[in-house]
Formats: C-alpha cells, sequence, structure tokens
C-alpha cells in the first residue's frame, strides 16, 4: 500500500524535475528537438507536481484524483520520450546533457508507479481495470506526445509536413479526448468500440506516416499503439462489452 506521504515526497521529486526540465531546454536552446520536449514537459511537471504537494498538503488527494491521473499520464510519457532522446543520441555529444537525462528518467520511473498504484488503491481497481488504467495513461500520453511533438515537426523545417501535422493535431485531440472518455464511460458499449477503431487507424495510418517519414518517435507511438490496441480488446471481451 502507497502512502499519501510517499506520493508527497515523489511530488516533491516531480517537481525539482519539472525545474531540471527547464534547466535541459535552455542548455539545448540549439536543439530544437529537445528543446521544445524538455520545456513543454517541463512546463506541465512543475504544474503537476506543486498541484499535487498542494492537495496531499490539504489532505484532498481522495477528493482531488484527476491531478494523480495527470501526473500518472505526464511521467510515463515522459520518462519514454526522455529515453528515446537517450538512445537516438539527439544531444550530440553532449555528456552533461545525457547525464540530466538519465536523472530524470530515473525520477520518473520512480514517480509513475507511486502516482499508478495510488489511484488504483483509492478507486479499488481489479486487475482487468488496473489493465485498462495503464491503457488509458497511454492513450492519453499519446495524445498528449503527438501534440507537444507538432511543435518540434513545425520548427524543425521551413517546409512544413502537413501529412504529418494533420495526424499530429486529428489523432492527438482524439486520443485525449477517447482516454478521457473510456475513464469516465468504462462500461459504454460504443465508447469501447469506437476507441479500438480509433486506435487502430491511429496505428494504420501511424505506420504508413512512419514509412515516408521515419523517425524513433514516430516508432515509439506504433508500438504503444500496438499495446493499447490488445489490452482494449482484452478488456472489452473480458467485461463481456462486445456489441451484439
Amino acid at each position: 500500500m502507497v502512502s499519501n506521504k510517499t506520493v508527497l515526497i515523489s511530488s516533491y521529486f516531480f517537481f525539482i524535475s519539472g525545474i531540471l526540465h527547464i534547466v535541459v531546454s535552455i542548455l539545448t536552446l540549439d536543439l530544437l528537438t529537445i528543446t521544445v520536449t524538455t520545456f513543454a514537459f517541463g512546463i506541465c511537471i512543475l504544474l503537476a507536481g506543486l498541484g499535487m504537494i498542494w492537495i496531499l498538503r490539504k489532505s484532498l488527494l481522495d477528493e482531488t484524483r484527476r491531478l494523480i491521473i495527470f501526473g500518472g499520464t505526464i511521467s510515463f510519457l515522459n520518462s519514454i520520450t526522455l529515453l528515446t532522446h537517450l538512445v537516438t543520441r539527439t544531444a550530440e555529444d553532449r555528456t552533461i546533457i545525457y547525464l540530466f537525462l538519465i536523472l530524470l528518467i530515473v525520477i520518473d520511473l520512480i514517480s509513475f508507479p507511486i502516482f499508478f498504484i495510488k489511484k488504483t488503491e483509492l478507486d479499488r481497481m481489479d486487475m482487468d481495470e488496473k489493465l485498462s488504467y495503464f491503457s488509458i495513461i497511454i492513450i492519453r500520453g499519446l495524445g498528449l506526445g503527438l501534440l507537444f511533438n507538432s511543435l518540434a515537426w513545425i520548427g524543425l523545417t521551413n517546409d512544413l509536413n502537413s501529412y504529418m501535422l494533420s495526424y499530429i493535431f486529428i489523432f492527438g485531440t482524439l486520443n485525449m479526448i477517447f482516454g478521457q472518455l473510456l475513464y469516465s464511460k468504462k462500461e459504454e458499449k460504443e465508447t469501447q468500440m469506437r476507441a479500438v477503431v480509433l486506435l487502430t487507424l491511429g496505428l494504420f495510418f501511424g505506420l504508413i506516416l512512419c514509412i515516408f517519414f521515419f523517425n524513433a518517435k514516430s516508432l515509439v507511438n506504433i508500438i504503444l499503439y500496438a499495446i493499447v490496441i490488445t489490452i482494449r480488446i482484452y478488456y472489452i471481451k473480458k467485461k463481456n462489452l462486445l456489441i451484439n
């Protein structure tokens, strides 16, 4: 069982992580992709960490659960994004930046399971519901990640890639919407089925775009899409939500 004190300590580290993200974005101003992502995530993490600290100190966590969902989503998505930067050597030959990235990934890997477990305990989720919630975090993360990624695509070249930007804005927005719907209307058959169709379309078009405009982030998104589609289909079958 995760205590509120543990969540509070994790929230302080999360807040510090936000500050470090801003520092990294300043140190990499000439590297657009990493600057944009670390700055965008830094702002979100600062706000999430500060909000979590406030509600925990006011003992409002049980009544205010949306923020812990946001914290879990951001910590998961951010760890994937930073790991991608690390593997693809986005920071080029700057050793200090890689050390920062490793530190930030460690903080995310500590924060995410704490936020995730605490949320599942507050909602008294069974194993199937935990799997469903995990997939919802990924879906919301995919949506947020795509929208953040649009900033990098806009700035990467003067000749904007209209295909990629259209995909990013459309599916980024839809993933955010359906991520919320799947959580708030988890027993509605139509919502569940529409989400699977949406995710399948996202995977299909993402795969096509990845072939023509390959980048590591798109490849990671394809893998995440495949994971969440599998979980959503399993959840629908397990909960007998198939439309007859």
